[in-house]
């Protein structure tokens, strides 16, 4: 013991569960230094932490973000932008989905989206995620908030531009803003003053005019300037909708069929502590729920978006408690729940459009009250009862029939959510657009558009592709137009940015003296050349910069695609094209435009990619030229000698790929106990997946003979082609391996989910090659009997979309030139 630190010794010792047996006056008192010490040194880190924030928020609110916005505005207001910023979400969120929808479907304004990630990224990209949403707002007529932003209250906000605060609730509950500076909650007054987050606002909405006055108090609005207006909430129209009720119903009963001849109860909590650390209350008891109303319940939690720990349902409780946070939308639940608890939390304003029941489960209203505060008395202002325990609430629901009082809810309904009927998106847009009628469009067929934009590249976001695009068609006009005095090279075949490295490798063992690559890092006036001297072009993806130019009849652009089946829409066939939300990138570079003939591996798939590229293009049915990587037994030697020179334990056993799937979703180690022996598991992850993965999560020291990830030293087609199974979700590459024979079974841990989500070009389920598993055990069941593997449904889907991948697809492409 001698040798150790009294450092070490306490640290050995402390925490639940310690037996410090020493009680000496000696050891008090140096581990009272100890604790000391440590105290003294979390409160430097704090203060340091906490300086150093302020030093961020200065330098950025008051000198980074008004120049950038004031070199901006140095171009005119363009009328006919409207930008949404989300501050903290990936994606758009439900407070603007119903307007988003409305502009994408009804008028024709350009529609740009920023997704700050606030809290969520680290401060320098944060500032460039910033910086490029001030330059691009510094030009927009009309943009759209739905929370607190102190980037955009720093604005030095040029007139013309409109900023409407569509806000993310409706009532006036939990106190927030202005309104908490004397709360334990929030920021204090003089943080407030020296960097608010609510200003510049041309218009604030709210539910009611009951509550004009909150929201003027906690925003320092001032009442006569008419800004907070009872317009009505935007994201309350769906409710009103039958179609989105019934659509609601659907969606829960395909996700939860035990939810059929049940009643629903939703358990919808706000979050404790402050945003960036918020926490789940863990108060409700599944087990007494289940004993009492386990034969006519379920139970869906959806907890408050910001909280990241959940509390975990246990799994005796599978068919009558569900976690529903990430599968749900709060709008369906709101409209299937027969019965809504909640605590603190403003969905129970949208709840009270139904005229259910809501219980209140507040066993810690005293401490919450402390911490922030409400509007008006909690006791008085609640339409149904306020419960501290669990058998509270079970009671309440078992005598419902006699205990419900309706009209306390009509009554809350009437005087929060008065201005809610359905249209308050046009009252909105009424209210705060110019000359809206000029910008109306014709809409055949309405679509949901708000699940397009996902966070952008914060270095290259949308509206500065579209300058770069500007720029490079300029030059490249002039360039092309002088180089076109030249006749077309007969015997030049340009390959043109190609991605896929098995693609190249292919062109080149058939035909390398005659092509030219065309590559990252080449001169532009080179490359522009080229595209004027060659007969040939070869594609593997839509290209901007040929889509510019206006080519010669001479040269012809064949798109050699990138996976033999494609599953997922794509170019003229997506949702993305339909919405209309990247016009300005297609009218300077129209989709497919340069695109002459398209080489596909049969009939039914020559369907797919004429919708996609266009039926202008010809399409040649002569196979898919990377499928022949599948038959190239001596290429499939070198790939596994690479693989084996940088993973030597691996040698010796069969492989099986997994790809395409977010690191959380296969559960990895099971292929570890039951398969090891014989297998290893090597792993491909998308773009979107490596960006969330990080060294050592994925990797288990005690499997790290078996399970490799391979991202970055095989490409996916590499991969594919030396394995004996493949694994994988809903992804094209899944799908194309199947022209090479080997078994292929498709993975999801939440089916119904992924297939609501995903827009494919044919019925996934139709045309899964085996059952989707959807759990682990599944698929390690049918890798253990892999011999028996049933080919008869595979080998229909390969007669029908893969027809002529036989290892011949390039040859018979070249003779076709």
């Amino acid at each position: 013991m001698s040798s150790k630190s009294y450092q070490s010794i306490y640290k050995e010792n402390k925490g639940p569960g310690s037996a410090v047996t020493n009680k000496s006056l000696s050891f008090r008192i140096k581990r009272g230094m100890l604790d000391g010490f440590d105290n003294i040194t979390k409160d430097i880190k704090k203060s340091i932490k906490r300086h150093g924030s302020k030093n961020f928020n200065d330098k950025l609110l008051d000198k980074l973000v008004p120049k950038a916005y004031k070199e901006a505005a140095k171009q005119p207001i363009d009328e006919n932008k409207v930008v949404f910023v989300e501050v903290r979400m990936s994606r758009v969120t439900n407070s603007f989905e119903v307007m988003f929808d409305e502009l994408a479907n009804h008028y024709d304004y350009v529609i740009h989206t920023h997704f700050l990630l606030c809290n969520n990224v680290t401060r320098a990209e944060y500032t460039k995620r910033c910086l490029n949403a001030v330059e691009d707002i510094a030009t927009a007529k009309y943009v759209f908030l739905n929370e607190a932003s102190n980037v955009i209250a720093a604005l030095p906000l040029r007139e013309g531009t409109k900023i409407i605060q569509l806000w993310h609730g409706c009532g006036a509950f939990k106190k927030f803003g202005f309104s908490t500076a004397d709360l334990i909650f929030g920021l204090n007054l003089k943080q407030q003053l020296r960097h608010p987050y609510y200003g510049n606002f041309s218009l604030v909405t709210v539910s009611s005019p009951e509550v004009e006055w909150a929201y003027n108090e906690a925003m320092n609005i001032p009442k006569e300037s008419g800004i907070v207006q009872a317009t009505g909430s935007s994201r309350t129209d769906i409710f009103f909708d039958e179609d989105f009720i019934s659509t609601a119903y659907e969606h829960v009963y395909e996700l939860i069929p035990q939810a059929k001849g049940k009643k629903i109860i939703l358990y919808a909590p706000t979050f404790r502590g402050r945003v960036a650390k918020a926490k789940a209350p863990n108060r409700f008891n599944v087990g007494m729920f289940y004993e009492e109303l386990g034969d006519d319940y379920i139970i869906l939690f959806k907890h408050h978006p910001l909280v990241k720990k959940r509390p975990v349902i246990d799994a005796q409780y599978k068919d009558f408690a569900f976690d529903v946070t990430n599968t749900l939308s709060i709008e369906d639940l709101i409209c299937t729940a027969d019965f809504c608890i909640s605590d603190y939390s403003s969905l129970i304003f949208e709840y009270s459009l139904f005229e259910k029941p809501l219980i209140f489960f507040a066993y810690d209203i005293d401490e919450y009250f402390d911490w922030r505060g409400f509007y008006y008395d909690y006791d008085e202002f609640t339409p149904g009862p306020i419960a501290k325990t669990n058998l509270e609430m079970i009671d309440y629901i078992k005598n419902i029939d006699t205990r419900f009082d309706k009209k306390a809810v009509q009554d809350f309904k009437y005087k929060f959510m008065r201005s809610c009927d359905g249209k308050a998106t046009q009252r909105i847009l009424n209210s705060a657009f110019e000359d809206l009628e000029k910008h109306r469009k014709p809409c055949e067929h309405f679509e949901h558009f708000y699940d397009i934009p996902k966070v952008e590249d914060c270095s290259l976001p949308y509206f500065k592709m579209i300058k770069k695009i500007k720029n490079e068609k300029e030059i490249a006009k002039a360039v092309y137009e002088e180089a076109s005095k030249q006749p077309v090279d007969e015997n030049m075949i340009l390959a043109f940015d190609i991605k896929s490295r098995e693609l190249r490798r292919i062109l080149k063992s058939t035909r390398n003296s005659e092509i030219k690559y065309i590559k990252n890092g080449d001169s532009f006036e080179e490359v522009v050349k080229q595209i004027a001297a060659a007969k040939y072009i070869l594609i593997d993806r839509d290209n901007a910069l040929l889509n510019s130019l206006d080519l010669r009849e001479e040269t012809k652009v064949i798109l050699l695609p990138e996976n033999a089946l494609p599953l997922i829409k794509f170019g003229k066939a997506s949702k993305e094209y339909r919405s209309g939300l990247r016009k300005e990138q297609y009218a300077l570079a129209p989709a497919f435009s340069s695109v002459n003939e398209v080489v596909c591996a049969g009939e039914e798939t020559a369907q797919l990619f004429g919708q996609a590229v266009g039926n202008e293009a010809e399409i040649k049915i002569l196979g898919d030229v990377k499928s022949d990587i599948f038959f190239d037994e001596k290429y499939q030697k070198k790939i596994l000698a690479k693989l084996y020179e940088s993973c030597p334990q691996l040698e010796g056993r069969k492989i099986i790929s997994l790809i395409g799937n977010t690191p959380k979703s296969f559960d990895e180690t099971m292929i570890f106990e039951y398969l090891s022996k014989d297998y290893v598991l090597l792993k491909h992850y998308d773009r979107a997946a490596k960006k969330l993965y990080k060294p050592g999560n994925l990797e288990k020291e005690y499997a790290k003979d078996t399970i490799v990830d391979v991202s970055l030293l095989l490409s996916t087609y590499e991969l594919l082609a030396v394995s004996e199974i493949v694994v994988g979700g809903f992804v094209p590459e899944v799908y194309s391996a199947m022209a090479g024979g080997k078994p292929v079974i498709i993975y999801s841990t939440d089916v119904n989910s992924e297939l609501m989500n995903t827009e494919a070009f044919i019925d996934i389920k139709e045309n899964s090659p085996t059952e989707i598993c959807s759990d682990i055990n599944e698929v390690i069941a049918i890798i253990r009997n892999i011999e028996n593997y049933d080919f008869t449904k595979y080998n229909a889907i390969k007669e029908k979309y893969l027809t002529n991948c036989d290892g011949s697809s390039a040859k018979r492409f070249f003779e076709s030139l």
